[in-house]
């Protein structure tokens, strides 16, 4: 089960929100501000956000940025009633995958978190590192799969769902220049 942190000082809006991801299978943790919102986050690695950008006792983007730092996967949502395009660029560039105006129905909240959850998130420092390491591999290689896959000390079909999973790289298809493969999967 996902978890997701909802940031929103308007009770009656959090607690609403709240209960519409959990009907919807997520458990919820829920802050009314920067300060309960670190407090929640802490420890934790939510999968996805919700955080109002005007909050009591700070600004949703101080929010967003924890996150970043400390949940570089987090996939966040910023709402707000006071839109504007300078607060949406920010949020972005802070980290957030979507920004919308109030009011906007839970369930619709809903369905833009489960399209940000299915997106890929930011790459962790371990798999930069491991496309990089794979990348040389198969430079070194002139891209042969098979040959890359005994540097690596792999199995090709484990480099190819590597691949698939860091770059939507090359499916299960037989290196062309190795007789050895069979195409078989």
């Amino acid at each position: 089960m996902q978890t997701i942190l909802v940031v929103e000082d308007d009770e009656v809006h959090r607690d609403a929100l709240a209960r519409a991801l959990r009907r919807s299978g997520f458990a919820v943790l829920a802050a009314a501000g920067v300060a309960q919102a670190e407090v929640a986050a802490r420890g934790r690695n939510p999968a996805g956000a919700v955080v109002d950008l005007r909050l009591v006792d700070g600004n949703g983007l101080d929010v967003v940025r924890m996150l970043s730092l400390r949940a570089p996967r987090c996939r966040t949502i910023v709402l707000t009633g006071f839109g504007s395009i300078p607060a949406a660029v920010e949020a972005v560039k802070l980290g957030a995958v979507d920004f919308r105006t109030k009011p906007t129905p839970a369930e619709d909240i809903v369905a833009a978190l489960r399209r940000a959850l299915d997106e890929p998130g930011p790459p962790t420092e371990l798999e930069a590192v491991e496309r990089e390491h794979i990348r040389k591999a198969l430079e070194g290689t002139d891209g042969n799969i098979s040959h890359a896959a005994r540097r690596l000390g792999l199995h090709r079909r484990t480099l190819q769902r590597k691949l698939q999973r860091i770059d939507g790289g090359p499916g299960l298809l037989p290196d062309e220049d190795d007789p050895t493969e069979d195409g078989v999967s």
